[in-house]
C-alpha cells in the first residue's frame, strides 16, 4: 500500500521520538533531515539500479557488464544521486585494508544493519555521498556530525541504532508515494514542526506560511521569471513562488529559483529541502548577503531578477569594513545601531531588474525612526520605488512578538508614482497560544486591497506623496489609516431611565437582515426613540444565546446556505472526480490539482455570490483554506485514483471498532487524572481533600524512612522487651505501610494505563491495517468523497457559527449596557443601606 503524507509525517514523528529526550529540537533536527536525505539517496539509487538492471537485460549486456554499468555514477543524475558503496542502505560492502604488510578484506553491512560505532558510520556515509556527488552536494552534508557533544555527552550506538531502525519502516521510493512531491511536503512539514519546538530559535530558519502567501501573491510571479530570496532561510519563500507559479495554471519549470543564506546549518537544510522538492536547478549560496553577495553575472557584476521576495533577520548590526559592492547602498545606516533592515531592502532594490517588484518583511521601526533610516524612506518615495506598506498584526513571527509590515517595492511605472498605498491589517487575525495567526479571509483582503489600490474605510488608503513628504517622510501607518475602533457610545437618558436606543440596535442591521423577525422577538416598542428588551431575555441575559441559537429566521437563512452550498458540491462534484486517473482514457481528463483550485474557488464565489452572511473574503478564504488542508489528498487522487490509504485511521475505527476509540478515551482520561493528581500533589500547601491517598514526593520518602525506623525499633524490641513494645511498632508499620501502597496503587494503576493506551495503539494499527485491506477502491472514492464533502460543510459551518456568535455578542452588549437602569441600581443601594441599618439596630450599635 502506497505511502500517504500523514502516515509519512507519523513515522517521521516516531524517528524524532527517539532523540527528543536525548536534545532539544534546534539540535536534532540536522540528524533527521540528515538521516531522511540519506535514506531518500539510498532507496532512490536502488530504484535507478533496478531500472538499469531491467534496461541492460533488454539489450543483451553480460552479467559483468551490466554489475560495471550500474556501478558507474555516470548513469546517476538529476534525482538520482551515485551512492557510494559504505552509504548504501540495503547493501553491504567490502573494504580492502593493508594489516601488518598483508592485504585483508572486512566485510562491512548494509548501514540499516550498523549496530556499532553508528555515528562515525553516518557521518562517512554522508561524506561519501557528497563527494561522489559535488555539483548538487557540496559542503551540504559533511557539516551534520552524529557524533556531536549535546551536553558532556553524545549520542550512543543503541539510540543511534534504533533511530536508523526508525528510518528502515519508511520507504522512500517514487512508486511508495501516493503523489510525487510527497516527500517535499513531508520535508515542509518537519520544518514547521521544528519551528514551533525551537520556538524563539526558529526565526532565523522559518517564516510563517500565511506570511509567506502574502509576499508570494503580491510578487505574483510568471513563467520564464527570475526569483530572488538574499535570506533564504529553509527556502520555503522560493518553493512557495514556484507552487504558486503552478496554482495560476503555469508551468513552473523554467522558474529560476535563487537565494543565499548566511549559516551554515540552515543554508544545508535548505539545499536539501530543494532537493528533496524535485528542484534540483535552484542556485542557493552561502555567505553574508550584505557584506558579499554571490549572484553575479557574466561580468562580476550583481545579477538582477524579476522577483525578489525576503524576511530578512529583524534589527542586525552590519560592518562596512570589506563590504563588497557598496553603491547598492544609496544610503547607509549605522553600522552599530541594530539598524540593517532597509541595507537588506537597498541591496533588494539594487538586484531587482527594471520592471521588477519585490515584498520584504520589515519591523514597524523602519517606517518611522529618523536619522539615516528617514533618508532611505526619503529615497525610496522621491524615485517612486515605495509602492505599498501593509501593517501586519503583532506576534506574527518566531522570535518576536512586536508587529511587522511588508514593504513593496516596484521599479514599474516608478517614474510615474505619486501614491503609496498603506493597508492597515493589524487588528484582523486569529489568536493562537504561542502565535497569532493570519486568516485565509484576512490574506485574500490584504491582496485585494493590494490589486485595487483602492480605498477601503479603516483599512486601506492610497496617499499622495505630497502628504507624505508633509509628514517629513514619516510612514507610520495609522497616521494616514487609523483602523481603532469607534467609541462604544452610551445613551444617558437610557441608563437613566431605560429602554434601548433604536439607533444603536439600528446599527446592527446586518443581522437583522439575515435573520428577520429575530429583531422583533428580542424588542417590544417603548416609544419613538427607545425600545425594550422582550420579556424572555429583560431579566436574563443568558436567555439571549438560547433565543437566537433556536430562532427558526437563524435556523432558516444558516440551512438555505448550506443548501445552496451543498447544491454548489453537487454541481462539481465532476471536477473533483476527474481528478482521479482514467484508466481507459488516460489523456483525456486534466488531473490537475492546482487548475482545479482555481477552478472551483472562481465558482464558489459566484454561487455565494448573493448570500450576505459571510463577506467575499471569507467566502474565498475558506474554500482555499479547505483545498490547501487537504492538498495532499487530492494530489493523491490525481496520482493513484481513489486508494483506500486516502480513509484516515479515525474514520475506520469510529466506523467499525467504536469500542477500542471508548476504550483509548477512558484510559487516557483517566491516565491524564492520575498525572494531574501527582502533578498537584508536590505543589505547595496540597490537601488530599478527596482521602485519594496520593502523597507528595517527600511524604512517600519520610514514610519509607520511618517504615524502616519501626521495623527495626519492633526487631530491637522482639530481642529486648525491655527497650519497649514490639507490637506497637509493629502497628506503626503496618499503618504506614497501607498509606504507602494506597499510594503504590495509583502510581501502579498509572504505569498499568500506559501500557494499556500502547496496547490499543498496537491493535489499532492491525485493525485498521486489516480492515483497509477489505476496502474496494469503489468503496473507498464512496468514503473519500463524503469525507471532503463534510469537510467542506463543516469548514463553513464554523464562519456561520462564528456569525451567529457575533450577534449574540452584540445583543448582550446592549442587554449590559441598558438592561439595569441607575435608577434600578439607587433603589437596589437604597434598599441594602436600609438592611444593614435594620441589622446594626438589632445588634445594638445605634
Amino acid at each position: 500500500m502506497k505511502l500517504t503524507l500523514s502516515r509519512l509525517e507519523n513515522l517521521l514523528l516516531t524517528a524524532c521520538d527517539d532523540l527528543r529526550g536525548s536534545m532539544d529540537a534546534s539540535e536534532y533536527k540536522e540528524y533527521i533531515f540528515g538521516m531522511l536525505f540519506l535514506k531518500r539517496a539510498s532507496d532512490l539509487f536502488d530504484q535507478r539500479q533496478a531500472e538499469l538492471r531491467k534496461q541492460f537485460q533488454a539489450q543483451g549486456m553480460a552479467e559483468e557488464d551490466i554489475a560495471e554499468a550500474l556501478d558507474d555514477p555516470d548513469n546517476y543524475s538529476g534525482k538520482f544521486f551515485y551512492v557510494p558503496p559504505r552509504a548504501r542502505w540495503n547493501q553491504g560492502w567490502q573494504e580492502e585494508v593493508i594489516e601488518n604488510g598483508e592485504k585483508k578484506v572486512i566485510q562491512h553491512p548494509a548501514l540499516k544493519h550498523v549496530k556499532e560505532n553508528v555515528g562515525t558510520t553516518l557521518n562517512k556515509a554522508l561524506e561519501a555521498i557528497e563527494d561522489a556527488n559535488p555539483d548538487a552536494l557540496q559542503d551540504v552534508l559533511k557539516g551534520i556530525n552524529f557524533n556531536k557533544k549535546i551536553g558532556q555527552r553524545t549520542l550512543d550506538d543503541d539510540t543511534l541504532a534504533d533511530f536508523v531502525l526508525n528510518f528502515e519502516k519508511i520507504p522512500l521510493k517514487d512508486s511508495d508515494f501516493e503523489f510525487p512531491d510527497l516527500l517535499g511536503a513531508a520535508y515542509e512539514y518537519l520544518i514547521k514542526y521544528f519551528a514551533d519546538s525551537a520556538g524563539k530559535k526558529a526565526g532565523e530558519f522559518y517564516t510563517p506560511a500565511e506570511v509567506v502567501r502574502v509576499c508570494v501573491e503580491i510578487c505574483d510571479p510568471e513563467e520564464g521569471m527570475s526569483v530572488y530570496d538574499p535570506t533564504v532561510g529553509s527556502g520555503g519563500m522560493l518553493i512557495q513562488m514556484r507552487d504558486y507559479l503552478r496554482e495560476k495554471g503555469g508551468s513552473s519549470d523554467e522558474l529560476s529559483l535563487n537565494g543565499q543564506e548566511s549559516i551554515g546549518t540552515t543554508w544545508s537544510i535548505c539545499k536539501m529541502n530543494m532537493l528533496l522538492h524535485g528542484i534540483s536547478h535552484a542556485d542557493i549560496r552561502q555567505q553574508d548577503t550584505l557584506k558579499e553577495p554571490l549572484h553575479l553575472d557574466g561580468n562580476n557584476e550583481l545579477k538582477r531578477f524579476d522577483r525578489v521576495v525576503a524576511n530578512p533577520p529583524f534589527s542586525q548590526n552590519y560592518s562596512r569594513k570589506e563590504l563588497k559592492f557598496p553603491g547598492r547602498f544609496p544610503v547607509l545606516m549605522p553600522e552599530k545601531g541594530k539598524k540593517a533592515d532597509l541595507m537588506f531592502v537597498q541591496h533588494m532594490l539594487a538586484v531587482l531588474k527594471h520592471d521588477g517588484r519585490l515584498a520584504s518583511v520589515m519591523p514597524h521601526g523602519v517606517l518611522f525612526r529618523g536619522g539615516e533610516e528617514r533618508e532611505a524612506r526619503k529615497h525610496f518615495i522621491d524615485h517612486g520605488l515605495l509602492e505599498a506598506i501593509i501593517g501586519l498584526p503583532s506576534n506574527l513571527f518566531y522570535g518576536t512578538g512586536i508587529p511587522a509590515c511588508i514593504m513593496v517595492m516596484n521599479k514599474q511605472g516608478a517614474a510615474q508614482r505619486d501614491h503609496v498605498l498603506f493597508i492597515n491589517a493589524d487588528r484582523e487575525y486569529r489568536e493562537g497560544k504561542a502565535q497569532n495567526h493570519l486568516r485565509p479571509e484576512d490574506i485574500d483582503k490584504i491582496i485585494y486591497a493590494y490589486r485595487n489600490k483602492q480605498d477601503i474605510p479603516a483599512y486601506a488608503r492610497l496617499v499622495p506623496k505630497a502628504e507624505i513628504v508633509a509628514e517629513d517622510y514619516n510612514c507610520n501607518i495609522r497616521r494616514y489609516v487609523d483602523n481603532a475602533p469607534p467609541p462604544e457610545p452610551h445613551d444617558v437618558r437610557a441608563h437613566l431611565h431605560g429602554g434601548v436606543p433604536k439607533a444603536e440596535v439600528e446599527n446592527l442591521a446586518q443581522f437583522w437582515l439575515n435573520y428577520p423577525q429575530l429583531k422583533d422577538d428580542l424588542f417590544v416598542p417603548r416609544d419613538n426613540d427607545y425600545l425594550d428588551f422582550a420579556p424572555v431575555i429583560a431579566t436574563d441575559k443568558r436567555a439571549i444565546a438560547d433565543l437566537v441559537s433556536s430562532h427558526q429566521s437563524v435556523i432558516k437563512c444558516h440551512a438555505s446556505f448550506m443548501e445552496t452550498l451543498e447544491q454548489w458540491w453537487q454541481q462539481n462534484l465532476p471536477i473533483v472526480e476527474a481528478l482521479a486517473p482514467d484508466a481507459a482514457n488516460q489523456e483525456g481528463r486534466t488531473r490537475n490539482v492546482y487548475v482545479m483550485r482555481s477552478s472551483l474557488l472562481a465558482s464558489i464565489e459566484r454561487a455565494l455570490a448573493s448570500q450576505t452572511l459571510l463577506t467575499p473574503f471569507q467566502v474565498r478564504g475558506a474554500f482555499a483554506n479547505y483545498v490547501d488542508n487537504l492538498k495532499a489528498d487530492f494530489k493523491s487522487i490525481a496520482a493513484s485514483g481513489w486508494g483506500p490509504e486516502l480513509i484516515p485511521d479515525e474514520d475506520i475505527l469510529q466506523s467499525q471498532f467504536p469500542e477500542i476509540l471508548e476504550q483509548q478515551a477512558q484510559a487516557q482520561a483517566r491516565l491524564a487524572e492520575l498525572q494531574a493528581l501527582f502533578v498537584a500533589a508536590d505543589e505547595e500547601d496540597f490537601e488530599d481533600t478527596d482521602d485519594t491517598g496520593v502523597m507528595t514526593s517527600e511524604q512517600v520518602k519520610d514514610l519509607k524512612a520511618k517504615l524502616k525506623d519501626a521495623k527495626g525499633q519492633a526487631k530491637l524490641c522482639k530481642k529486648d522487651p525491655n527497650l519497649g513494645d514490639a507490637r506497637a511498632h509493629e502497628q506503626r508499620a503496618t499503618e504506614i505501610e497501607v498509606q504507602l501502597q494506597r499510594h503504590k496503587a495509583l502510581e501502579d494503576e498509572a504505569k498499568q494505563l500506559k501500557a494499556t493506551i500502547k496496547g490499543i495503539e498496537t491493535q489499532r494499527e492491525a485493525l485498521v491495517q486489516s480492515a483497509r485491506e477489505k476496502i474496494t477502491n469503489d468503496q473507498a472514492r464512496v468514503i473519500i468523497i463524503k469525507r471532503l464533502q463534510s469537510l467542506l460543510m463543516n469548514s463553513y459551518q464554523t464562519y456561520l457559527k462564528a456569525y451567529q456568535r457575533n450577534c449574540i455578542a452584540a445583543i448582550e452588549n446592549l442587554w449590559s449596557k441598558y438592561a439595569v437602569t441607575a435608577k434600578t441600581i439607587e433603589d437596589e443601594r437604597d434598599q441594602a443601606t436600609a438592611q444593614l441599618k435594620a441589622f446594626l439596630v438589632e445588634l445594638g450599635y445605634e
